[in-house]
């Protein structure tokens, strides 16, 4: 069934860091271990590969491939730049994406990016009286700008386009980076030296007197504390300072204990506020998070276990099947994986073969087992096929079960090649060879003795199937009963080869059993790729000789429909089988609106469905889970594909893929 889901859950993708950032942050991560890069909150890091960890709805964590360099901003949104120069904007309820017809961004900071032609912008609109900008910064709602020729401009917070020209920066090509904060410009050197220009800090002519506040600093941003603002300053041999109180402003007083080795810090939150801690790299990459004297290690998150679950472990030979990859990681992200990205081993792969569209397709009768490595990690699971349809030409001859050596090596997977009037069967790596009226055989290299000698019967090669035993330990057994064979490899691994005489004696023993179907009326649900929901009656059930019966429906319309072949079982099973058809008139027994009819027709859910009509949507969960809280009973219903439905009330509140 194709599915078209409404995600509910708002994204936001790639959150940002607290202060600027610059292509020149950003060191080549190709052979090198995956680091965080950058950290604006919780579980909300830039990589050293360019990808990016951020929150949906602020709660779940998610990974996004890309190649992004810098970010600025706070965990549920901001911009970044990608490392051609392009912009990057993404907020809850926007996923990440490049901004188009942007090029040439130099340097981003809180919502404002410039432009390598000296342009500032904010959004895709031009910042007013700017240009020949160098520098930007940008924090808690204040903006400052230093243009090539040194001007440092400081915007009227209540004059959006308007600045105060706080003065002259000599040598501006030699300013490292900038911080603004509560009509304060901190300015970082090269050299090291940290200079604040401050609007209430002037002279007796008005003019604002910069003051040098520290030396050999390798980073600074500004945080918002009680009871005044601070200046944190990382200095070269890895300490981290701030600033003191109004009369110490101008000072480093006070050493941020327990860290060490620190290249620099990220605020939390968009307003800078110290309450939340901040976060601090140390020059090996590594992170921690500090607040009140604490460091908890930020480590990259990686993944801890991995789920794979196949669409149908024991499929029918030739069908195809889906594969579905889960990621959980140490953070509690839970990420699908594409099929490409994962490495998919086959223990038998003449049994199943990997197709260009990512799904596997089962190939021969047998069982083999698949392991998926993902993430460091690897799941195996076990696939067992079955063939749907019967072969023809079993016989016994003096005790020994005898069945056509090619449909039956074909049928489990193997090639079948006959020269000189010999024969060969490869099953991967196991070689079989014989001929007809010799009981010697060749298994790779060594000589096997069968039980009977291979023999022509009405142009086929019969071999005994005990050989099938001895070359893959298939189990042949003979039905007396129904004069056929039954080979299976495991439990859930078979099929049937009849005898000339099966289909009589089928027929003879079993229409009476299926011809109280003749005459019943259905309504698909989903069979045969019908209409859902199409009328259909049962005008009779043929056997063929096979041993094997095709249903013969007549349709509202008249028009006569002709079932697959299926086994006797499977005719009653599949009137037993409400997912494939029902034994009432759905529109008639539900009074549903025409747009809900048409979303379950199309196998889609939305929000506001009952169970009922995401179960004749969807079909039956895989599993149930049923909470309680504030007076409230949530029932949670999964299923094999990780698609979660969550209903409260008997209404669904919640859908997740």
């Amino acid at each position: 069934m194709k599915r078209t889901l409404y995600v509910l859950l708002l994204f936001s993708m790639l959150a940002g860091l607290g202060f600027a950032g610059t292509t020149q942050d950003i060191a080549s991560a190709d052979g090198a271990e995956l680091r965080i890069q950058d950290i604006a909150g919780r579980n909300t890091y830039l990589m050293s590969d360019g990808s990016m960890w951020s929150l949906i709805d602020g709660r779940h964590a998610i990974r996004t491939p890309g190649n992004v360099a810098a970010i600025s901003g706070y965990e549920y949104g901001g911009i970044g730049m990608t490392q051609e120069g392009r912009l990057v904007e993404w907020d809850i309820g926007k996923g990440p994406q490049v901004v188009p017809g942007t090029s040439g961004v130099k340097q981003i900071a809180g919502s404002y990016w410039l432009k390598s032609d000296g342009t500032v912008w904010a959004g895709d609109e031009k910042a007013k009286n700017l240009s020949g900008i160098s520098l930007i910064a940008n924090a808690d709602q204040e903006f400052a700008a230093l243009s090539s020729n040194g001007e440092l401009l400081l915007q009227d917070n209540y004059k959006k386009g308007q600045f105060k020209k706080l003065g002259i920066v000599e040598n501006p090509a030699a300013v490292k980076s900038m911080t603004v904060h509560s009509g304060r410009v901190a300015l970082l050197h090269d050299n090291g030296d940290v200079v604040v220009y401050e609007t209430s800090n002037f002279d007796d002519n008005g003019r604002i007197i910069p003051v040098t506040v520290a030396q050999n600093a390798a980073h600074i941003v500004y945080a918002s504390s009680e009871p005044t603002d601070l200046l944190i300053v990382t200095l070269q041999d890895g300490s981290v300072w701030t600033t003191g109180e109004y009369k110490d402003r101008w000072k480093l007083k006070e050493q941020i204990t327990g860290l060490s080795g620190i290249v620099k810090t990220s605020i939390y939150g968009d307003a800078k506020d110290l309450s939340e801690g901040f976060y601090a790299q140390r020059s090996d990459g590594s992170w921690v998070h500090h607040k009140e004297g604490q460091n908890k290690n930020i480590d990259v998150p990686v993944v801890k276990n991995l789920s794979v679950a196949i669409s149908d472990a024991t499929p029918y030979v030739g069908e195809s099947l889906e594969v579905s990859i889960q990621e959980t990681y140490t953070n509690g992200a839970k990420i699908k994986v594409p099929v490409k990205d994962a490495v998919i081993d086959i223990e038998k792969p003449y049994l199943l073969s990997m197709q260009k569209n990512g799904m596997l397709k089962s190939a021969g009768v047998g069982k083999t087992q698949i392991t998926v490595t993902s993430g460091g990690q690897s799941k195996s699971v076990t696939v067992s096929s079955s063939l749907r349809n019967n072969l023809k030409y079993a016989k016994q001859v003096n005790g020994n079960v005898m069945v056509p050596a090619k449909s039956v090596i074909q049928a489990l997977g193997g090639t079948y090649s006959a020269k000189n009037g010999s024969v060969e069967a490869k099953f991967g790596q196991t070689l079989l060879s014989f001929k007809a009226g010799s009981n010697q055989a060749k298994l790779n290299e060594s000589t096997i003795r069968l039980k009977a000698a291979p023999v022509n019967d009405k142009g086929e090669l019969l071999i005994p199937a005990s050989v099938l035993s001895d070359a893959l330990g298939a189990k042949t057994t003979w039905d007396a009963k129904w004069k056929q064979a039954q080979i299976s490899l495991g439990a859930d691994a078979a099929m049937t080869v009849v005898s000339s005489e099966t289909a009589g004696l089928i027929k003879k023993a079993m229409q009476g059993n299926l011809v109280k179907y003749i005459g019943r009326t259905y309504w698909v649900n989903e069979f045969e790729d019908l209409e859902r929901f199409s009328k259909l009656t049962v005008t009779d059930i043929l056997p063929d000789d096979k041993g094997e019966f095709n249903v013969i429906f007549k349709s509202a319309t008249g028009k006569t429909i002709k079932s697959y072949p299926m086994r006797s079982s499977e005719v009653t099973q599949l009137f037993a089988d409400r997912s494939s058809l029902l034994t009432y008139d759905p529109y008639k027994k539900h009074k549903w609106s025409a747009s809900v009819w048409k979303q379950i027709k199309a196998g889609q859910v939305s929000l506001g469905m009952t169970k009922e009509q995401v179960q004749l949507s969807w079909g039956n969960p895989a599993a149930k889970d049923i909470t309680s809280g504030g007076g409230k009973t949530i029932e949670t219903w999964g299923y094999s594909n990780f698609n979660i439905v969550s209903f409260v009330n008997g209404k669904a509140i919640l859908i997740m893929m």
